[in-house]
């Protein structure tokens, strides 16, 4: 993706967010794709305050900025006056026969000639303002179909890096983009990039400065390698771009490139330092007549079959191992980029499968959306407190949900279970319902699930497990420019048989004054179908060419609850955080970033625990030429945790302090590699952590990345299970996980590609000393022979999934996907807690396999 391939301080400065550590110790469990960096700026560690700020490592001073592109008054980029931008420098249009040009990346007919060059671009990385290094040509018209543009990026031919990837995953090579505001509204827009050998990547960004890179657009790329450098050809449907109809258009504009063995970005209009914005400072392409945006009208049925040749001998899915499933998906522009999304029967089985992993810790593992109906548009929902998160709808149905039903004289076992939850249908509407208002709405139906359920005396039923239920979400947001706005969100999950719905609301707002600070806010309230609950949470952040602080403040009350459909950890807290951090405006020497950030954290349960008394420190460096290196330390006094026994009393946590560090080769070389450590102690007891990272590329077309991650904890107290006093009994845990990652891409053609994920995963939890907590502070040992060998906890899993992807028209796929698993878990009494001996779980007799055989093929008709 552009975000994770461009430097960190081009990311910053557009308000992106890009990677940093923890401001904390690692987890106890990490799930086994977590990146450990971004993918082209490794150097990216250092932590900035959220929302991102453009006075972030690697901007410069504005002096050397062109001249076309100031004002006539003193040497400064165009001013933020009110809500309109005072723009001396526009683009005039040029319209060309649509017939004349053919999108072959060999911009050489004579229609080009016609069409006026656009300005200079300008060094926006490393050296803000600068003339570039090597010069690019860049040309846009526009047709009766669509909009056009011609870039010609002078270069040493042998320094210019291909490379195939599957669109939307660029990897390091190098890349031009066109950034469109169709509507001209300085808030949204979409980005479309393209590499040295074309393959592709598209986003939407919205709020100014945000992007969205699952969002796919229909259009055609090409790029040829010449003698004098690479040119690259664009050409976009105006149906892609959706906007209002009017009689005379007037788009924003900015075009960029990024030269890979080089490392610099260049913008045509890039963002002063220390103001916040992206879309905001595209330039004004003037004049565009007589076209019209289309139908704007989208049918996309399917077809899918799922096969699964074998199941392990423990697995509750007796359904029929061949499922066919069909249905269609239609969207339909109802006015400029307001957008109607119908799913009917929609196959929302993913392609892409999760990482397998252990959770030792009270709280709910986060795993991302992968399906594509939820990904597009989603930012229209998404507000602080995460109260719409989609994969509550239509999740794989779990046996554990058998514990929350009403139970007659006799508490039955699980033995089967349905393999998904259907979703009936879904509908989406998102877009500007008028200039300056957005809606978002969206509500899905999902039918019940079942299982079925066995007696003693080897009696069945079929039982229901989760009722029919309707998931609905319905967001407003006024938006006054890119950077205010405010705006209401309420969610609700209404469920059939009696089962309890709930219910969540608030409403935000985010505003930008005197240029360089930003502040927002959220206050919401919940029902779970039970009790009722409350939370706020406020942030102002300040920027500048050499300085940024934030402050953040957060609560949610003793039974806010918004999980039903939302994604919380734990509720009953006051939370205050604090940071500063300071880096350069420009190089120095061969330094091309440095950064250092102070960040504290205070927190308070409504009871008077204190949470959280933390410090941390975070510092970061990286070379004109990519070489980087980040260290960070930090600690907590002694802090409450209120979940960790699992509703017993709270535990105090003892002292902890930790330190770790990440060096990274230049990414954008053939091999890189990436070592990441940590180490810390609670109260003495240590617990360190390495991960290796290793990202090959032997040819162009393909990619390789291999991983591996060894987590370490010695006897460090927790909790483990309740006595029949109701006692929290804890045991000194002594826990091993390694985690090894192959990654591969080969890309056949742009629009061909294979990709495999491999993970081993092996965590074993063994457990000594036995306690009871008595008070927080207070262990009291306990008779081990109850809980030893009991309550230890263990699994090993290899997991493979291989996806064939063929875009064999724009918008129409076909993917082929083939996943094994083996899992064995600590039920198992031939399971080994042996590190080493954990790779023989895979071959133990009773070990569990399972294979699934995934076709999906998906057509688009569009008007």
């Amino acid at each position: 993706m552009l975000a994770q391939l461009l430097p960190v301080s081009v990311l910053s400065a557009w308000g992106m967010s890009a990677w940093a550590p923890a401001a904390g110790p690692a987890e106890p469990v990490k799930t086994a794709d977590e990146p450990a960096v971004g993918k082209f700026a490794p150097g990216a560690a250092a932590p900035l305050p959220e929302p991102p700020a453009p006075g972030s490592p690697g901007a410069q001073d504005m002096s050397k900025v062109p001249a076309w592109s100031r004002t006539s008054g003193p040497p400064q980029l165009r001013p933020v006056v009110g809500k309109a931008r005072v723009r001396d420098f526009k683009l005039r249009s040029a319209r060309v026969d649509d017939t004349a040009i053919e999108i072959d990346g060999r911009p050489n007919e004579a229609a080009w000639l016609a069409v006026p060059l656009l300005p200079e671009l300008v060094q926006f990385e490393p050296r803000y303002g600068h003339a570039p290094t090597h010069e690019t040509r860049v040309r846009v018209a526009y047709g009766s179909k669509g909009i056009y543009v011609a870039f010609d990026c002078k270069d040493d031919p042998e320094h210019v890096r291909t490379g195939v990837f599957r669109k939307d995953q660029l990897g390091p090579s190098d890349i031009v983009w066109i950034e469109l505001d169709p509507n001209n509204n300085d808030t949204t827009g979409y980005s479309f990039a393209l590499n040295a050998s074309g393959s592709q990547e598209d986003s939407q960004l919205f709020r100014d400065d945000s992007e969205e890179f699952l969002w796919d657009g229909v259009w055609k790329g090409a790029a040829k390698v010449t003698d004098t450098g690479w040119t690259a050809e664009m050409f976009i449907p105006w149906s892609t771009i959706r906007f209002t109809a009017r009689d005379e258009y007037t788009f924003g504009i900015n075009v960029g490139r990024w030269i890979n063995h080089d490392g610099e970005t260049q913008l045509l209009s890039p963002a002063p330092q220390g103001l916040p914005g992206r879309i905001s400072w595209a330039l004004d392409y003037t004049g565009v007549k007589d076209i019209h945006p289309g139908l704007n009208l989208e049918l996309r049925p399917f077809f899918s079959l799922r096969g699964v040749p074998r199941r392990g001998d423990d697995s509750l899915d007796r359904s029929f191992p061949l499922l066919p499933n069909g249905g269609f998906d239609l969207k339909y522009g109802l006015r400029g980029n307001l957008t109607l999304d119908l799913a009917v029967n929609p196959d929302f089985g993913q392609a892409e499968v999760d990482p397998a992993v252990l959770n030792l810790g009270p709280f709910e593992v986060y795993f991302p959306e992968r399906r594509t109906f939820f990904l597009e548009s989603k930012e229209i929902f998404e507000t602080r407190f995460q109260l719409f998160y989609s994969r509550r709808i239509g999740r794989i149905p779990r046996a554990e949900l058998a514990d929350q039903r009403p139970r007659g004289q006799e508490d039955g076992e699980i033995v089967a279970l349905d393999p998904l939850t259907r979703i009936f249908g879904a509908l989406r509407v998102t877009g500007q319902v008028k200039p300056g208002w957005s809606l978002g709405v969206l509500t899905a139906n999902t039918g019940a699930t079942f299982g079925v359920e066995r007696f003693s005396d080897g009696l069945e039923r079929r039982v229901t497990l989760d009722p029919i239920s309707q998931y609905s979400v319905l967001r407003v947001r006024r938006e006054y420019d890119g950077q205010t706005s405010i705006g209401a969100l309420v969610t609700g999950v209404v469920r059939g048989g009696g089962e309890p719905s709930a219910f969540t609301g608030g409403f935000d707002y985010r505003i930008r004054f005197r240029e360089r600070w930003r502040h927002s806010a959220q206050i919401i309230g919940t029902h779970n179908g039970r009790r009722e609950g409350m939370g706020a949470v406020a942030d102002l952040t300040r920027t500048s060419k050499n300085l940024t602080m934030g402050a953040v403040f957060e609560t949610l009350t003793p039974h806010a609850d918004f999980n039903d459909l939302g994604f919380m950890r734990f509720n009953n807290y006051i939370d205050g955080k604090a940071n500063v951090g300071v880096f350069n405006a420009q190089p120095v020497g061969n330094v091309r970033r440095m950064a250092a950030t102070l960040s504290s954290q205070v927190a308070s349960s409504y009871q008077g625990y204190l949470l959280q008394k933390q410090l941390h420190l975070d510092l970061n460096l990286t070379t004109l030429k990519l070489w980087g290196t980040n260290l960070w330390v930090g600690g907590h006094l002694p802090q409450y945790d209120l979940f960790e026994t699992r509703g017993g009393i709270p535990y105090l946590v003892p002292f902890h302090w930790w330190i770790g560090g990440t060096s990274f080769t230049p990414d954008n070389k053939k091999v890189v590699a990436v070592f990441n450590w940590a180490y810390g102690e609670q109260n003495g007891r240590p617990g360190p952590d390495y991960g290796l990272e290793l990202r090959l590329r032997p040819v162009s077309r393909l990619e390789l990345t291999l991983r591996g991650d060894l987590n370490l904890s010695f006897g460090r107290p927790r909790w483990t299970t309740t006595n029949d006093l109701g006692e929290a009994v804890f045991g000194r845990a002594y826990v091993t996980q390694y985690i090894g990652v192959l990654r591969g891409t080969l890309g056949i053609l742009p629009n061909l590609t294979l990709q495999t994920f491999n993970q081993l995963y092996f965590l074993s939890a063994r457990h000594t000393d036995f306690f009871v907590l008595q008070r927080p502070d207070v262990l009291v040992p306990t008779d081990p022979a109850p809980y030893a060998g009991e309550v230890d906890q263990g699994l090993t899993s290899f997991i493979s999934n291989s996806i064939l992807r063929w875009e064999y028209r724009p918008g129409s796929f076909l993917f082929f996907v083939y996943t094994h698993r083996t899992v064995l878990t600590d039920f198992s009494p031939r399971f080994s807690y042996r590190p080493i001996g954990g790779f023989s779980n895979l071959v133990t007799p009773g070990v569990a396999n399972e294979d699934i055989l995934f076709l999906k093929l998906q057509h688009m008709f569009g008007l």
